[in-house]
């Protein structure tokens, strides 16, 4: 909001923590808008929600906001002091009083994007996933009374766990009847399902018209994640992402992490390594994405010591829940991995390359591409595994940073 001295400017997003007034979601969207110290705006529930948005009026002077929002017996006055931290500029709530949770809006220099917008946590102690997946609040109520699931509902695709083959994905409308008898204990009940990357917030919007659900979130669980942060100008034309600037940007960058050269910098280091078949074809949403076959030392590839890794490596560029208004992240997945030792300087002849079953192995080459890139574009990466994997000896590291939450003052 620029503080005190801002000029009359375009609305600007806020996300709002402390104000309980669309639960079960934790956040709220304020739109304020500042014309000579005085704010006009309203506070929403995530987009979709169906639930009307209320208005919010307001002062603006010396660093000091003051906020009144809702009308009549429903309004509530706050006042706020200006501060910024990390990624964020915060108004927090000047008083405090016991422990009574602070009411925080916060928000990028950059807006967010439309997907974090759309698309947070429901508790704050979220472990990850910020593609692929949303998290949904079934209404006990509605459940009981509910002999089958909507048509929006009823082919999702519910994560599950089978006695037999582990973890496994179930049809919404084959579990509905468990559900509903869970629901007899009266609490909502939660649940993971699996979405296509990139159609997240669309379909989270969508959802929430459902009166079934009571939340659209993403998941709090635990998965494997790997994104890095890059900015969207660097590979887009006009907002549209380009095939030609997708495929410069990443040969580019592979050419001199393969070679062995240091993020910072532009400089190529003398490492040998192979780079072929480099494409970019609209994968299964519409989504362009960038695959090649890449061949290169260990000691570039994933900091390991002695020998040469092969792979197919695909990349697939989506603006997620982690991106502000100018950025979009890059999603790599590794596959088809081999391994040789190595028996001098050049490249071994394809025959030398066995495949690897140690996952670590695929992982240790995601970690390394997406913080290699991080550090390279001075921006961030958010990495997660639950395989057998160790940061190695002078890897650069990833910090899972949301933008749905900001830092306490004392953290910083």
């Amino acid at each position: 909001m620029g503080g005190a001295t801002a000029a009359a400017a375009a609305a600007e997003h806020y996300m709002t923590l402390g104000l309980p007034l669309f639960e079960p979601y934790r956040v709220g969207i304020a739109t304020l808008d500042i014309d000579g110290g005085k704010v006009t705006g309203t506070l929403a529930a995530p987009v979709g929600d169906p639930r009307p948005a209320l208005p919010i009026i307001g002062t603006v002077s010396d660093g000091a906001l003051k906020l009144t929002v809702g009308t009549g017996s429903d309004a509530y006055t706050l006042g706020f002091s200006e501060d910024e931290r990390g990624l964020h500029q915060v108004w927090e709530e000047t008083l405090s009083v016991g422990d009574l949770e602070r009411v925080v809006l916060f928000r990028p220099s950059a807006d967010f994007s439309d997907t974090a917008l759309a698309l947070q946590h429901l508790g704050e102690d979220w472990c990850g996933q910020v593609y692929g997946g949303l998290a949904l609040v079934l209404r006990a109520e509605t459940l009981k009374s509910m002999a089958s699931p909507p048509a929006a509902l009823a082919d999702l695709d519910v994560s599950a766990t089978s006695l037999t083959h582990g973890a496994v994905k179930a049809k919404l409308k084959d579990l509905w009847s468990r559900l509903r008898l869970a629901s007899h204990g009266g609490d909502d009940i939660a649940i993971d399902v699996a979405v296509p990357v990139g159609t997240e917030a669309a379909t989270a919007k969508a959802l929430r018209a459902e009166p079934a659900l009571a939340a659209v979130t993403l998941p709090n669980a635990c998965t494997e994640m790997a994104l890095v942060v890059v900015p969207k100008a660097k590979l887009s034309d006009g907002g549209t992402v380009s095939d030609v600037k997708l495929k410069t940007y990443l040969e580019r960058a592979l050419n001199r992490l393969l070679s062995g050269a240091q993020a910072e910098g532009s400089s190529v280091g003398g490492r040998k390594f192979k780079l072929s078949g480099a494409t970019v074809a609209k994968g299964a949403n519409g989504v362009p994405v960038f695959t090649a076959q890449v061949t290169g030392e260990s000691d570039a590839v994933r900091l390991a010591k002695g020998g040469w890794d092969q792979f197919t490596l695909s990349v697939t560029p989506v603006v997620t829940a982690t991106d502000t208004g100018d950025t979009l992240s890059l999603i790599p997945t590794v596959s088809d991995v081999r391994t040789a030792p190595r028996s001098g300087a050049q490249v071994p002849p394809e025959s030398a390359f066995k495949p690897v079953d140690d996952e670590a192995v695929s992982i240790g080459i995601t970690h390394r591409l997406v913080s290699w890139l991080a550090a390279a574009e001075g921006s961030r990466c958010d990495f997660l595994t639950r395989a057998g994997f160790d940061e190695p000896d002078g890897a650069y590291s990833c910090t899972n940073a949301a933008l749905d939450d900001v830092a306490h003052a004392s953290d910083n």
